[in-house]
């Protein structure tokens, strides 16, 4: 993650709406989703105690696909993820009350012009190199809180059903975070792997 300057001109290759489409995952998610521990008790060993803004992503070399856990708390600056792969495809496990947007100038104070809320049981692709800032949905809760997602990225956006795809066999295996990474070297990495499709 490297923040931005949220005045910053978007470069020729960059969205002004970061979010390419949210929509929901079939039925079986939810019955799915309320099987995974995304409880604050079970968050802390990977994003450490306190209530400070925190991101971290693991398990991406688990499961073979790519597939993996990104937790956050309390949002994200203005920022944007050039390291890694540019499209996030997740599927929304817990969200106390938080949303994406590109840069500050381009949001709506109009809840109608945002996205859908992303609750359990949605999913939605996000271009991360374009800028984008996680900030609080009250349509959801009034502050932002945690966040925790399963997601794949790819070079090409996917569509929902490609997406679903590949995070389905995890989400159906009711993976927890331990399943997928070491706590305590999760916390001391400042950076993830980027993952490559073999094929």
């Amino acid at each position: 993650m490297a923040s931005v300057d949220p005045d910053m001109e978007l470069a020729w290759d960059q969205v002004i709406d970061p979010m390419l489409w949210v929509a929901p995952a079939p039925a079986e998610a939810l019955e799915h989703i309320a099987k995974i521990d995304t409880s604050d008790a079970a968050m802390e060993p990977w994003i450490g105690p306190g209530a400070s803004m925190k991101l971290k992503s693991f398990g991406h070399d688990v499961t073979g696909t790519g597939v993996h856990f990104l937790l956050t708390r309390k949002g994200t600056t203005v920022h944007t993820d050039k390291a890694y792969t540019r499209f996030s495809h997740q599927l929304v496990l817990r969200n106390d009350g938080n949303r994406i947007r590109g840069l500050p100038r381009y949001d709506s104070e109009n809840p109608n012009d945002w996205h859908p809320p992303i609750v359990p049981g949605m999913m939605y692709c996000l271009d991360t190199h374009s800028p984008h800032q996680g900030i609080g949905d009250p349509r959801i809760a009034p502050k932002p809180g945690s966040k925790a997602v399963l997601a794949v990225d790819r070079d090409q956006p996917l569509e929902l059903e490609e997406a679903w795809a590949l995070i389905r066999p995890v989400l159906i295996a009711h993976q927890q975070f331990q399943d997928l990474g070491d706590p305590e070297a999760v916390r001391s990495k400042t950076t993830a792997p980027r993952w490559k499709d073999p094929a």
